[in-house]
């Protein structure tokens, strides 16, 4: 993991869709991550700190889109699920840890914010997407379609996501050095049965995890990374994401 952290220790649409220089970009081929079912209970309070965290598959190679550079930021993220719950937990370097909205569907891409971007089908057109930022503020979005609509067409939709956050440092204070904050979610899988059937075993699903860094110690920021090895600057070009498997 590079020096982070372990785990077991421790856009409207314009929001996230941020456009990049026009052309084609050349295609990634998606690479696969397992999601294992949890070995026992996990409770959403920030810490990471149950056995089932420690089992389970890390992805910590975050680039920026387009240029493929590493952040400054590091992030390790760990997915998991069971009968109810597809699980997401993130340990993050943030240096200045900055959050203001407290209101949920409200504008978090302004904040530092985790963001995961889930798409069930290539061939049909919805996705979701979810964000808490490190006041543990939510958006859930059901993306009938990209470029159909703002996002307040599509933020009256309710997942009954659950999210805590933990920091490790001072909020929204630029003029000391934060170590950063880390956070889990816990996204209901009956709400993931919105755009189609919810997640079965077996089942290989399109998936991004994407982070804004607003900071002192960025220049010309915030900076945007994802998981996802995307050809382009925008967090909703869903071709460029990599495959979630259900597994046991």
């Amino acid at each position: 993991m590079r020096g982070l952290l372990l785990i077991a220790a421790a856009l409207s649409l314009g929001m996230a869709g941020c456009l990049g220089r026009p052309g084609k970009p050349a295609q990634v081929e998606p690479r696969l991550f397992k999601c294992h079912r949890a070995i026992g209970p996990i409770t959403i309070d920030g810490k990471l700190d149950e056995p089932a965290w420690r089992a389970a598959a890390i992805i910590d190679d975050f680039r920026i889109p387009r240029t493929g550079v590493r952040p400054k930021g590091l992030t390790a993220v760990r997915l998991l699920w069971d009968d109810e719950y597809l699980y997401m937990g993130a340990v993050m370097e943030d240096y200045d840890i900055y959050a203001t909205h407290k209101e949920h569907d409200s504008q978090t891409w302004d904040d530092d914010v985790i963001e995961l971007f889930l798409k069930p089908r290539d061939d049909k057109n919805p996705y979701y997407e979810f964000q808490v930022n490190p006041l543990g503020t939510t958006i859930d979005l059901l993306i009938g379609r990209r470029g159909a609509g703002t996002f307040d067409r599509w933020r009256t939709w309710e997942s009954g996501m659950k999210a805590a956050v933990r920091m490790r440092g001072t909020l929204n204070d630029w003029t000391d050095k934060d170590a950063g904050w880390s956070a889990e979610i816990a996204i209901p899988l009956k709400a993931l049965g919105s755009a189609g059937p919810k997640p079965q075993l077996g089942d290989r699903w399109r998936f991004a995890v994407c982070r804004y860094d607003y900071s002192v110690y960025v220049q010309d920021g915030p900076e945007l990374t994802s998981s996802a090895l995307l050809p382009e600057l925008n967090y909703h070009k869903h071709e460029g994401y990599d495959r979630l498997e259900f597994a046991e």
